[in-house]
């Protein structure tokens, strides 16, 4: 009876709770998210973006903060495209958006426009408020202002033009940037200035309004419904962030300020959130202590607290997804099951496996090194606990050369550094001093990383409502500025106060003599001068981060201009060359033709190797890495062999060169092939920048002391006097019209200068406008000694050489060569002078053919460097081991290795010679004749 009683009493009781519904925790609301492309054409404040792939600018950011009031994602395309460009893939469907467009008629025919401008621009002149001197439209009162200007501004012309045309006079100031104009009228520097607002100024009195543009966003006119997104979207903005476009515009121009205020949208959000007791899944780096890590399913950590803190002021509960390891954590992201990322530190929005809108940066961390203490070596090594974009950054500008070592946490980092398997470790400041301080036995030491700093970000999940994002970021921002200083000093305090058996390490004579009160006033003024200098070194960091940051930024832009500048000179003679291949193809039985298109390669592809020589000499010659060579020659001759080259050029404009000089049969001690070099660039540059039918003089004159002059004198198209002052910098060129057609890297008279400053010479330039330029070179040589005069001068008859060939015509030559087509030539050149070839396809196969052969069986060897299984180094090394009566034999490298450093490594191997790839007749010759001479 009891049991049937206690049965009924369960069921009714199952069926009350069954009956009764049970508050539980509900998920964010997810909505379909598409994805569209926008143009994303270079165009400078508006789209950018560095060598790293990092975007930014003002549309940019624009649209990224357009994306959270819209059920979308977007893609960035065509960087490498102009803005022409852009608008036809747009009008073909291969975008989707163009977000700066000014509306014509000729655009109405195909697409439709915003109701909202992207970006409007007002041209005003301005004056210091409570300026009375100057009286808006009297511009009697306008004559004597030294009013200022912003370089190439747009509407620098019409100004002046508007001057003139009311009669005043005035002196024009130009300044680089618009907080330097600013500037410079508050600071009393000038009366006025000129410039594009957004908004006027607070502290300026408009006097003269010179209109305004506006830039609306564009789509297809079968996307209206696009673009009535955008509109609404905007609305929504404009009613979130009124100074949205103001703080964008004085990101990138001047000072920003923003609004916090929840939209509409975001407050209906939060209260629905808050009734349905929302809870918000979130997970942070498991490994990144002061930052963030976990005792058992514990989170603890300064983004946890802040988050808690921003989460605590919307009134939304959380869980923490417990991680144990970075895998773990790396897993949860790309299943996208959190809806919020702590710590993201590097470049994860545009990536595949991790589509999480970033929030603007709540806290700047800089970042060190973590390294044995004492050591001071290189860092070729270095492990990272997360390898992502911002960290290879880091990396590739303080290391260029060092290897990446990923590491799965911070015992694994400690555990390779002390077994020196790696320099160091690369992390944020506190986690490394944190870890440092935590080693009892003071092993560790850390080194701060003085240009390199990472912004931590929250990730929100893409998938959740765009109005999400809003609510947080403001609330983030606000928690962050109100209490990120102080959580981040009560980590500090914590880390920084080391433990007793930490402080003995450090101070193991305590042991012996310390007392009560004098340990402990010695152990409170350590202390103190430790936080002192805390304090003291991060004001220092944060001065340097300052500066690297700027540094930063210009050799990004360097480095641009040199990718873009590099790409284009290269690709232009590849394309002839690759074009004159399929021309020759086509029209292989009409000889005239086939004999222009093989001219035409051969021309391109010297011009292709003359500007790859050029930069390589041009990074020896910055590094130190070029060795001039000391033998006799008649610079006379070397004068007109170098002439010679280019004689071909200067006929085919039908221009006159004369060579002239005022001593014959003279011979000096030096390096040919470097004075050579810069007299072809220089006759070079006279022939591309002359007219057709235009003089060129070159003249050769031999002064005292063994000094000699090279003077080249041309009527061609000459220089400005300010391009004079960077004709000799690297990728120089004169911004002319006249020459944007002449092929030219602009590194030829950096070549010039250097090698002339090399060899201890002087370079001077005279030039003007239309009436030509005079070169001027003095070089100052040795004096060669009665066997080299003799050497050289009987050496070049021409009966000599030919004796000399017939000494080698039908011998038999070993090539050592991998690559079957340089193989080819080298065979069929071989054989045009007479010689047969055996062919040995590595080292090691050379190797043995030669200890096959009969003695003396082979007059010489040519060996490619870098072969399979052995290299020619390691092969000529064995021949001249081996026990052979002709081990003597002639080894000649034949390499496309053309560094100073190779040609060593030859010599010490025991080589004869030296040629380099890609290799022609003339080289093979004189090799030869020179080697056969010796002997």
């Amino acid at each position: 009876m009891k049991r049937t009683m206690t049965a009924f009493l369960i069921g009714i009781l199952f069926m009350i709770l069954c009956c009764c519904p049970v508050a539980s925790a509900a998920s964010v609301p997810r909505e379909e998210t598409t994805d569209y492309k926008v143009a994303f054409y270079a165009f400078d404040c508006y789209h950018m973006q560095d060598e790293n792939g990092k975007r930014y600018g003002y549309g940019y950011d624009m649209m990224q903060q357009l994306s959270r009031y819209l059920p979308c994602t977007f893609s960035y395309v065509g960087y490498e495209k102009s803005a022409a460009e852009c608008e036809e893939m747009l009008r073909e469907g291969k975008l989707d958006i163009y977000t700066v467009a000014k509306i014509t008629p000729e655009r109405k025919k195909d697409f439709v426009f915003s109701k909202h401008p992207a970006i409007t621009s007002t041209t005003c002149m301005n004056v210091k408020r409570g300026n009375n001197k100057v009286v808006p439209g009297d511009y009697s009162t306008y004559n004597g202002l030294r009013i200022g200007l912003l370089e190439r501004h747009t509407y620098n012309d019409k100004f002046i033009r508007f001057t003139k045309q009311k009669g005043f006079d005035c002196e024009i100031v130009y300044y680089s940037t618009p907080t330097e104009l600013s500037n410079a009228l508050v600071d009393g520097e000038v009366d006025a200035l000129v410039n594009s607002y957004i908004r006027t100024p607070e502290d300026e009195t408009t006097i003269e309004n010179f209109g305004e543009t506006p830039y609306y966003f564009m789509v297809r006119k079968e996307d209206k419904s696009l673009i009535n997104a955008l509109d609404d979207a905007i609305d929504e903005m404009n009613i979130a962030t009124p100074n949205w476009r103001t703080e964008l515009y004085n990101q990138y121009y001047g000072s920003q300020d923003s609004d916090k205020e929840l939209t509409d949208g975001e407050q209906k959000l939060l209260e629905t959130m808050q009734e349905e007791h929302v809870k918000l899944r979130v997970v942070m780096n498991p490994d990144s202590n002061p930052y963030s890590w976990y005792e058992g399913k514990t989170g603890y950590g300064i983004t946890l607290d802040l988050f808690a803190e921003t989460a605590k002021t919307l009134g939304l509960s959380y869980e923490i997804i417990p991680v144990s390891s970075r895998k773990e954590y790396a897993k949860i992201l790309s299943s996208g099951e959190a809806d919020i990322c702590l710590d993201m530190n590097g470049y994860y929005e545009d990536e595949e496996s991790y589509k999480y809108k970033l929030t603007d940066p709540y806290l700047t961390t800089t970042v060190s090194v973590l390294r044995r203490s004492g050591a001071t070596g290189k860092v070729n090594k270095i492990g990272v606990l997360e390898d992502n974009t911002a960290i290879r950054e880091i990396i590739s500008s303080v290391w260029p050369n060092a290897k990446i070592i990923a590491m799965d946490n911070t015992e694994q980092c400690i555990s390779r550094i002390m077994n020196e398997k790696i320099d160091g470790v690369l992390m944020m400041s506190y986690t490394a001093q944190k870890l440092a301080r935590e080693d009892a036995q003071n092993r560790l030491s850390v080194d701060i990383v003085p240009q390199a700093s990472l912004d931590i970000k929250m990730g929100i999940n893409a998938g959740l409502d765009h109005h999400f994002f809003g609510l947080w970021q403001k609330t983030l921002t606000k928690v962050s500025s109100d209490k990120s200083a102080a959580l981040v000093q009560d980590y500090l305090e914590r880390t920084n106060t080391p433990s007793l058996i930490a402080y003995l390490f450090d101070h193991p004579s305590y042991l012996v003599g310390a007392v009560g009160a004098l340990f402990l006033v010695i152990f409170i003024t350590a202390l103190y001068i430790s936080s002192t200098r805390a304090k003291n070194r991060q004001l220092r960091i944060s001065e340097q981060l300052s500066q690297a940051l700027i540094e930063a930024q210009k050799a990004n832009e360097a480095k641009v201009n040199f990718f873009s500048k590099m790409s284009h000179d290269i690709r232009t003679p590849l394309n002839v060359v690759l074009g004159m291949t399929q021309i020759a193809r086509k029209y292989k039985n009409d000889m005239t033709k086939l004999d222009n298109a093989l001219e035409n390669i051969t021309t391109e592809g010297n011009y292709l190797l003359t500007m790859i020589n050029s930069i390589l000499d041009v990074n020896r010659l910055e590094h130190g890495h070029i060795e001039l060579v000391h033998k006799p020659f008649n610079p006379d001759e070397c004068m007109r062999e170098s002439i010679d080259i280019l004689r071909p050029l200067a006929e085919n404009k039908e221009q006159k060169l004369e060579v002239l000089s005022d001593f014959k049969n003279h011979v000096v001690v030096g390096d040919a092939g470097r004075f050579s070099q810069i007299m072809v660039n220089i006759v070079s540059n006279a022939i591309k920048y002359t007219d057709i039918g235009g003089q060129i003089r070159v003249t050769m004159e031999a002064l005292a002391d063994n000094r000699y002059r090279f003077i080249c004198e041309d009527n061609g198209i000459g220089m400005t006097q300010e391009f004079q002052k960077h004709i000799c910098e690297d990728y120089s060129r004169e911004e002319d019209s006249r020459i944007s057609t002449i092929e030219g890297a602009g590194l030829g008279m950096s070549v010039v200068k250097g090698f002339t400053e090399l060899m201890r010479g002087t370079l001077q330039i005279e030039s003007e406008p239309g009436k030509g330029s005079v070169f001027i070179v003095e070089i100052p040589f040795d004096e060669p000694s009665i066997k080299e005069r003799d050497l050289v001068m009987n050496s070049k008859m021409e009966h000599e050489k030919n004796q000399i060939k017939e000494q080698y015509k039908g011998k038999k030559v070993l090539l050592a060569e991998d690559n079957a087509l340089n193989a080819e030539i080298a065979i069929e050149m071989l054989q045009s002078i007479g010689l047969k070839v055996d062919v040995a396809e590595n080292g090691i196969a050379a190797v043995q053919k030669f200890e096959a052969s009969g003695l003396h069986e082979y007059f010489a060897i040519f060996m490619d460097m870098q072969m399979p299984v052995m290299n020619g180094i390691e092969a000529t090394r064995r021949i001249r081991a081996s026990g052979r009566e002709d081990k003597d034999i002639l080894i000649f490298a034949m390499t496309a290795n053309t560094l100073s450093r190779d040609r060593k490594s030859c010599e010490e191997a025991g080589m004869n010679g030296y040629i380099s790839k890609p290799i022609n007749m003339k080289d093979i010759e004189s090799t030869l004749n020179e080697s056969l001479e010796m002997e």
